[in-house]
C-alpha cells in the first residue's frame, strides 16, 4: 500500500529533528571542556608572610582570569577547563608540607609553589616523594638549588646571582663601612650571606650584622644600634614588611645614609605606598619592566596582560614577583599544550613533563623561561640574568639607575634627607 504524502512527511521530519538533536550534541562534546585541568597552589594565605603572598596571589588570579576568558585551555586538540584551587601554608613550614599533601588527595594535576623559600623548602620531601612537579614563580632563595629536588622549579634567580649587580655601584662611591640586618628565614639568611661576601670581597667593614625575626613588629631597637655605629652603607635583607619597618624607623630616629639597600620587593605595592613618599635614594632591585613587550601563552603579550591587570587591580601596579608567578603557570599549560600532555596527569606524565621542563624554553609575559640543570643553579630560570635592574625611589618613584645601558636616570648619591 501506497505511503501517503503526510505520513512521508512526518518520517522525514523525525529523521531530521533526531539527525539535527545528534549533530547538536555531537558539536556541543566537542566545544565544551573534555576535563578538568586542576592546578594546586601552595601559598601563605595567613600568617606572617601572608601580606607578601598575596603578591603572589595576585600574579596566579590574574593568570587564571585570563584563561577563564578564553574558555579553557585546548590540548591535544580539547578544550579543558582549568581550576586553580589555593591550599594555605599558614607561613609555616610544616604546614606547607600538609598543604602538598591535601592537593595530592584532592588529586591536583600539578603543583605552584609558594611564596617563600622556607615554605617551598617544607613542600620538598612530600613533593618528591609523591614525584608531583611544582613550579615556584616567587623564590629567590639558594638553599632550593641546593636541595636539589628533581621536581621544584624556580623561575626567579636566587640570592647568589641577583645582588651581585650592587658590587658593581657600591665601590663607585668610595663606601667604606656598613651595617647588615635580614630576617632569620632561609631566603633573607642566603640573601645576607651573598651581601655579607660581597662587602668583605669590596673591603667594606661591617659594624652592624644582626638578624631578627620574621614575625618583628618593631624594628626601632635594631635600627638604633645600627644609627649608634654610624655606617655609610644599611642593607636589609629581608621582605617587604620588614623594608617598610625599617625605613620608618631610621627616620623616627633620624638616621640617614648616605646610601641604603633593602633588594627585594621594592617594587612592591606596599613598599611602594609606604617607602616611596618618604625615602628618596633608597636602592632595590627588580627583574621585570614592562619596556619589552614578550609574548605569552596565555595572555598573548605584556600589553594584553597588563590591560587584563590594571582591569582587576585598578591602581596596583605588577610587581616582578606577580608577573613571575602569572608567567609561570602560562609555562606550565605552554608546556602540557605544545607535547599533547592531557588531564588527568599521572606519576608517568609528571616525570615526562619534569623532563621536558628541563629542555624547553618558553617565552612569556616575564621573557624567556629556560629551568638550569647546572648543579650550581639547579633548576633556576638562568635567562633572567640579564634582566637584573637596580631601581632608586626619586621623588616618590621607582627609576632604573642600573645598568648604565638602560638607565633612566643617574644614582643620586649621597641618600637624600627622609621625607
Amino acid at each position: 500500500m501506497a505511503m501517503s504524502r503526510s505520513v512521508l512527511i512526518a518520517i522525514v521530519a523525525v529523521i531530521i529533528i533526531v539527525v539535527g538533536i545528534a549533530l547538536y550534541f555531537l558539536l556541543a562534546q566537542q566545544q565544551a571542556p573534555a576535563v578538568t585541568l586542576k592546578i594546586g597552589a601552595i601559598m601563605e594565605l595567613t600568617g606572617d608572610l601572608a601580606r607578601d603572598g598575596i603578591v603572589c596571589k595576585r600574579g596566579y588570579d590574574v593568570w587564571i582570569k585570563a584563561v577563564e576568558q578564553m574558555g579553557g585551555i585546548t590540548i591535544g586538540g580539547k578544550l579543558y577547563k582549568v581550576e586553580l584551587r589555593y591550599y594555605d601554608t599558614r607561613s609555616d613550614p610544616g604546614q606547607a608540607a600538609a598543604a602538598v599533601e591535601k592537593a595530592v588527595s584532592d588529586r591536583m594535576d600539578i603543583l605552584l609553589g609558594p611564596y617563600s623559600t622556607a615554605n617551598t623548602l617544607g613542600t620538598i620531601p612530600v613533593v618528591n616523594r609523591y614525584g608531583i612537579p611544582m613550579f615556584a614563580g616567587s623564590p629567590e632563595g639558594s638553599a632550593l638549588p641546593k636541595a636539589g629536588s628533581p621536581y621544584v622549579f624556580q623561575t626567579l634567580l636566587t640570592v647568589n646571582e641577583s645582588p651581585l649587580a650592587f658590587g658593581t655601584i657600591i665601590p663607585r662611591y668610595g663606601i667604606k663601612i656598613a651595617a647588615l640586618v635580614s630576617a632569620n628565614d632561609a631566603f633573607s639568611q642566603g640573601l645576607a650571606a651573598t651581601f655579607r661576601d660581597m662587602l668583605r670581597n669590596l673591603n667594606i667593614q661591617i659594624l652592624v650584622d644582626e638578624s631578627f625575626p620574621v614575625d618583628i613588629t618593631d624594628l626601632k631597637p635594631i635600627m638604633s644600634r645600627v644609627a649608634a655605629a654610624q655606617p655609610e652603607l644599611i642593607i636589609v635583607a629581608a621582605h617587604p614588611t620588614h623594608h617598610i619597618l625599617a625605613a620608618k624607623a631610621l627616620k623616627e630616629i633620624g638616621y640617614n645614609p648616605k646610601m641604603m639597600i633593602i633588594h627585594y620587593g621594592i617594587d612592591s605595592p606596599d613598599t611602594i605606598q609606604n617607602v616611596g613618599p618618604i625615602g628618596d635614594g633608597i636602592l632595590g632591585l627588580i627583574m621585570w619592566k614592562p619596556a619589552v613587550n614578550y609574548k605569552d601563552p596565555v595572555f598573548k603579550d605584556v600589553l594584553s596582560f597588563l590591560k587584563l591587570w590594571n582591569e582587576t587591580f585598578p591602581g596596583v601596579s605588577p610587581d616582578y614577583t606577580a608577573v613571575s608567578c602569572a608567567a609561570t603557570a602560562s609555562y606550565v599549560v605552554a608546556l602540557l599544550q605544545k607535547y599533547g600532555i592531557e588531564p588527568p596527569l599521572n606519576k608517568d606524565k609528571w616525570d615526562r613533563i619534569k623532563s621536558l621542563a628541563e629542555q624547553e624554553r618558553i617565552e612569556t609575559i616575564l621573557g624567556p623561561i629556560k629551568y638550569s640543570t647546572d648543579p650550581k643553579h639547579w633548576h633556576v630560570n638562568m635567562e633572567l640574568i640579564n634582566s637584573v635592574m637596580i631601581v632608586q625611589f626619586q621623588g616618590g618613584k621607582l627609576v632604573v639607575v642600573y645598568p648604565d645601558s638602560v638607565k633612566e636616570a643617574d644614582l643620586v648619591f649621597p641618600k637624600p634627607p627622609w621625607r
